[in-house]
């Protein structure tokens, strides 16, 4: 038996042994300074971003994002207090000056504006930009600008999803390596490139930039549909994408560093407001009731709702959107018509009221019922019960 023990002891371990992985260490690399800078015919000033590629060798937490403090806010490393300069196509030298050094509040480390409104940028013109660190290491890039007049003022649309296809088209630009063609979304932008002159928006069409496929078109939001000619800086690195195992696959043209220096002109600006035909319990126009005191307070005046889309199974919620009627006080920096994105299922339903038109800012979550043609339900932040009665 002792013998038993000892063959099978000594299998176990040839077992083990032979099962190990073997362990290899991969040396970090080196720090790179990144930049993303991309003139634009429509902009007021020209910005740019700095900051340096991640090694693993610092913890990076970011707080929320921020607008202001776009690099600090998405968990960046900024590049602060580098020399930047644009050469344009006379030969000017102009100064970019790093936000967090002219705004009272500090934010904008990493961001660089250059007073140079896009009105004035040259079409066909080549720009170069040159950045020195404090380190003293040096990045340079050029663009040339493509043609078009550029699009300032958004054209207002009514689209019912049901029924229409958005038909957008352009004259072609000189020097446009391609025309990239965006609708924004609750959810993300859709967006791509074509070499086309015109393309067809159908109102069913899906998102195949998110990883649910969600419609485009998303009924109480305002989209902004926008095409915009760009320069092959623009198109390669944008359409070029890092392999997660190599490392290879972006096309860069930064000399000394990473990222992309390129140019755009919008050249078709639509402004979409969506509708779609309101049918079911939970779709309408609901308006607050309650006594004068109760509507004097009441937080929302109005919730406009869209059955968004219906449930594919009966154990599953239909998809709600729609938008916000809020009531603004003095002060108050937040939007008076905001967002609506919801679930409805059995009579329960919750909606998720939006700080904006972005999905991922929730300002208030409100859940209740739904009986005959009113909406009983509350706040989640603010508590109290509220009734909404659908208008006719």
């Amino acid at each position: 038996m002792r013998s038993e023990r000892i063959v099978g002891l000594t299998l176990l371990s040839l077992l083990c042994s032979a099962c190990e992985i073997e362990k290899v260490s991969i040396p970090r690399t080196d720090s790179r300074v990144a930049l993303h800078a991309v003139l634009s015919a429509t902009a007021p000033s020209q910005v740019m971003l700095l900051e340096r590629t991640r090694t693993g060798s610092v913890a990076v937490v970011g707080s929320p994002f921020d607008a202001p403090d776009p690099i600090f806010t998405d968990a960046g490393i900024t590049e602060s207090n580098a020399f930047v300069r644009l050469v344009t196509p006379d030969g000017r030298t102009l100064i970019g000056l790093e936000d967090s050094a002219v705004r009272s509040d500090g934010k904008g480390f990493g961001v660089y504006r250059i007073d140079l409104p896009g009105s004035a940028l040259v079409r066909g013109g080549t720009y170069k930009l040159l950045v020195q660190t404090l380190a003293g290491e040096n990045l340079s890039a050029e663009t040339s600008v493509p043609g078009g007049a550029a699009a300032d003022v958004a054209v207002s649309l009514t689209f019912d999803r049901s029924r229409d296809t958005a038909l957008v088209e352009w004259p072609a630009a000189a020097g446009a390596r391609s025309y990239f063609v965006r609708v924004e979304t609750p959810f993300g932008p859709r967006a791509f490139f074509t070499d086309s002159t015109r393309v067809r928006l159908p109102g069913d069409l899906r998102n195949v930039d998110t990883d649910a496929l969600r419609h485009v078109f998303i009924p109480g939001f305002p989209q902004a549909v926008t095409v915009s000619a760009v320069d092959s800086n623009y198109y390669d690195w944008y359409r070029s994408h890092n392999d997660a195992i190599s490392g290879a696959g972006l096309v860069n043209r930064v000399q000394g560093g990473l990222g992309v220096f390129g140019s755009l002109v919008r050249l078709r600006y639509e402004q979409l407001t969506v509708v779609a035909p309101q049918s079911g319990p939970a779709a309408g126009t609901f308006v607050p009731v309650g006594s004068a005191q109760e509507l004097s307070v009441s937080p929302y005046l109005q919730l406009q709702l869209y059955v968004e889309s219906p449930a594919a199974r009966s154990d599953q919620a239909d998809a709600l959107s729609g938008r916000s009627q809020r009531r603004v006080g003095f002060g108050d920096p937040g939007c008076a018509v905001c967002g609506i994105l919801g679930t409805t299922r059995n009579g329960r339903i919750e909606l998720a009221l939006l700080r904006g038109w972005s999905a991922t800012d929730t300002m208030e979550v409100f859940t209740g019922e739904i009986r005959g043609d009113t909406i009983v339900g509350s706040y989640r932040g603010l508590g109290g019960v509220a009734h909404f009665v659908k208008q006719q």
